[in-house]
């Protein structure tokens, strides 16, 4: 959108005007997500001598509890010759419950095994919601006088402990349809020589199926890896690819090396990346691209509308008068400054700044809206409560887009992912609650122009009442019964993080600029702060919290 000539006053923030505060410092009852760490690998213990067939297979799957030196111990209970073949990173099994072994004959062993989630080789994480129980065969030989396996799945099997500390997510980076923005594919790898590798081999794969209609990829299809093996040396990754790449054109290329960027400088130690096409190095500037951050300022709306700053709430200039004049309940707020918007039961009231003075109207005469806020560039979106509505989108109070949504039921709670490619829905339908992702597409005015069918990410669930991006892969959501609320985290895709206990019964959570910090507003006006695992009280008589985003 064209941007509105930023009002000073505005964005003045009023030091005579505050909103009650306090200082409440209290520890939730749980312990809090710990912050992303070097991982600590088990070190699994190879065969012993006279091992039985079950022993030997026991022993082989405790031992992918060790990736080491490309799992090195649990190939010492294999063949010879299967121990060359087999291929541990095809598939994890994430199991519950203690494996049932069967002998199926000499040298036959059957485990079944209660399977919660799984790995595909491109470390795209799946679960279910009742355990799937997979029955897996084990072929074993003699072999100097021991028992070893001569057959068994490309697979490993680890519990849900062992899983959170041996493999660490990643994303993967692709663009979105416009190709001006990054999108992350939540990935889980562990930390080996060989991830960089295992990176680049799935964006190359291409993105998890949910994202396909939403995003593209600057790397030409078919593209390979000369040598099968991504090369870090010096801090530098050096991906060198098939002729295939050289089809794309310069616009492209600078884009794929802004994938490979994103993707590869996740990896501890790695500063840089370097592309070659057939070991001829490849002279390229990226785009300019960087993956979207989720924190931002939180704005708060009581008897005008406040920021929030670490130390104290002061009063942005103008608004008051519009907030008792227009009583509204929900909140948004553009980041270039000059916008707000605001929507009650009358509709939706958009606050502009201009360089004579602060102008409001009404944009949009819809009821009961569970989502009001402004993306990347200034739209701003409305998303009705009712099932069937459209939801609305502006570029100032000119509607843009209304786009349909493709899904029944009724929306409890919504909200744009931080590059603006993705919406989060909680719907209910029949009963059932469930969190869906819906893809947006774009067109050449950088407006929406479709949102895609959507992927259920989470079903079911109880009593959701609000959700906040967390992180761009990680979708932080309120649930809150009559004596007390939770907050826990949806990784897109991955297992799920209970978070303290919040103190009050909450109706929103808005994320909060430090890492794993949330905003959570009570049902009673008070604002608390999640931060360290911590809540802390930071203010009372609040209607709405929002994003300055």
């Amino acid at each position: 959108m064209k941007k509105l000539v930023a009002l000073i006053a505005l964005l003045t923030l009023s030091g005579c005007a505050a909103i009650p505060t306090g200082l409440d410092v209290r520890s939730g009852p749980e312990i809090a997500a710990s912050e992303q760490q070097e991982v600590a690998y088990y070190t699994p213990s190879g065969p012993i001598e006279g091992a039985t067939p079950r022993e030997i297979v026991s022993g082989f799957l405790a031992a992918g509890t060790g990736p080491q030196n490309d799992y090195a111990v649990a190939r010492e209970f294999l063949s010879r010759d299967f121990a060359q073949q087999w291929k541990p990173d095809n598939q994890v099994l994430i199991r519950s419950g203690a494996p049932t072994f069967r002998e199926g004959g000499p040298g036959l062993q059957m485990v079944s095994i209660n399977v919660q989630a799984r790995l595909d080789e491109h470390g795209r994480y799946s679960s279910y919601e009742a355990a799937d129980t997979t029955s897996l065969r084990f072929k074993l030989v003699q072999q100097d006088g021991q028992w070893r396996i001569d057959s068994a799945p490309n697979l490993t099997v680890v519990t849900p402990p062992v899983f959170q500390v041996v493999f660490k997510p990643y994303n993967i980076y692709f663009l979105d349809t416009r190709g001006s923005d990054l999108v992350p594919d939540l990935r889980w790898f562990p930390s080996r020589a060989s991830t960089g590798t295992r990176l680049v081999n799935a964006l190359l794969a291409g993105p998890s199926e949910y994202l396909m209609l939403g995003v593209q990829s600057a790397i030409p299809d078919g593209t390979k890896l000369t040598i099968g093996a991504v090369k870090i040396q010096q801090g530098i990754a050096e991906v060198d690819f098939d002729s295939v790449a050289l089809s794309a054109d310069a616009i492209k290329r600078r884009l794929m090396l802004s994938q490979l960027r994103a993707t590869l400088l996740q990896l501890s130690g790695v500063s840089d990346v370097v592309l070659s096409v057939n070991s001829s190095r490849q002279d390229i500037v990226p785009a300019e691209l960087s993956p979207a951050r989720s924190g931002s300022e939180v704005l708060a709306l009581s008897d005008a509308v406040y920021r929030i700053g670490p130390a104290d709430s002061l009063a942005i200039t103008g608004t008051g008068n519009l907030v008792q004049l227009s009583n509204p309940r929900l909140l948004a707020g553009a980041r270039s400054g000059n916008l707000l918007a605001f929507a009650g039961v009358d509709g939706v009231e958009l606050m502009v700044g201009s360089g004579i003075g602060v102008q409001s109207q009404q944009i949009a005469k819809v009821a009961n809206v569970v989502s009001l806020e402004f993306d990347s560039e200034d739209l701003l979106w409305i998303v009705p409560e009712q099932s069937g509505s459209d939801v609305q989108v502006f570029d100032g109070s000119t509607l843009v887009a209304s786009l349909v949504l493709p899904v029944i039921g009724t929306r409890i709670a919504a909200q744009l992912s931080p590059e603006g490619s993705r919406l989060a829905v909680i719907v209910r339908n029949n009963g059932e609650i469930r969190l869906e992702i819906f893809t947006i597409a774009r067109d050449v005015r950088n407006n929406p122009a479709t949102i895609n069918p959507g992927t259920i990410i989470q079903a079911p669930l109880q009593n959701p009442v609000s959700l906040t991006w967390q992180s761009p892969v990680t979708l932080r959501i309120l649930e809150t019964s009559p004596r007390s609320s939770s907050l826990t985290d949806y990784p897109l895709f991955g297992p799920k993080v209970m978070l303290p206990t919040p103190v009050v019964r909450g109706s929103k959570v808005v994320a909060g600029q430090a890492t794993g910090s949330s905003y959570l507003l009570g049902t009673n006006g008070e604002l608390w702060n999640l931060i360290g695992g911590s809540w802390r009280r930071l203010q009372s008589g609040l209607t709405d919290i929002a994003k300055l985003r």
